[in-house]
């Protein structure tokens, strides 16, 4: 008991410059990346390959590779690429694939179709590096290339038996905000798709059960 109090008290100084950032935008979205990870948690299907788009700095696959049977992820900056090797070098479950997400994502999930359960977490985008103030690989016209994704996903999803889908960062769509699609196109997707749909914390939570 003492233990977990620690380890809460210890989580919570952690975590303190996110809450207080957080409270500053009155909690409006971007949620902290600590709520996002717990949302990717909460919707993990057991004994699952996970797709991860976007590996940026790899603090998400990391995350991932504590409950996914293994976790692929695909990164098109060819520095992140680079140091998202070297840093996931020695864990097993994970592996790391440079290139473009609407050129690799059909090859992955043809090549994984043995995994019952698969989990795909869609935040392929063209953004800045927090570190380095440069921006990512892409450009705002072709950046962000989700519908390009959900169309290939389209095609095989139904070789699987459960599959859930999360889109990151649902506050920017329909803001005519680089090539992203609209909330309206993402919605009809779900529905013709037979897959029920949620969004948590910015965001949209896609599930499907054959």
């Amino acid at each position: 008991m003492a233990f977990n109090s620690i380890k809460n008290l210890f989580w919570l100084l952690s975590n303190r410059k996110h809450f207080k950032n957080w409270k500053k935008r009155k909690y409006f979205p971007p949620s902290p990346e600590f709520i996002k990870h717990q949302i990717l948690l909460n919707n993990n299907l057991s004994n699952s390959l996970w797709i991860e788009t976007g590996t940026y700095y790899g603090n998400t696959t990391n995350i991932l590779s504590k409950i996914a049977a293994k976790v692929i992820s695909i990164e098109a900056d060819e520095r992140l690429m680079t140091k998202a090797k070297e840093k996931f070098k020695d864990n097993l479950n994970i592996e790391i694939l440079f290139g473009k997400s609407e050129d690799l994502i059909e090859n992955v999930l043809n090549s994984n179709s043995d995994y019952e359960n698969i989990c795909i977490y869609l935040d392929a985008h063209l953004c800045n590096d927090h570190l380095t103030n440069q921006k990512t690989f892409g450009n705002e016209s072709s950046g962000t290339p989700l519908r390009l994704e959900l169309d290939i996903i389209e095609k095989k999803f139904k070789n699987f038996s459960k599959v859930n889908i999360l889109i990151d960062d649902i506050r920017l769509f329909d803001k005519s905000f680089q090539n992203y699609t609209s909330k309206n196109d993402l919605i009809n997707w779900c529905i013709k798709n037979n897959f029920e749909w949620d969004i948590q914390h910015d965001i949209l939570i896609a599930k499907f059960n054959k």
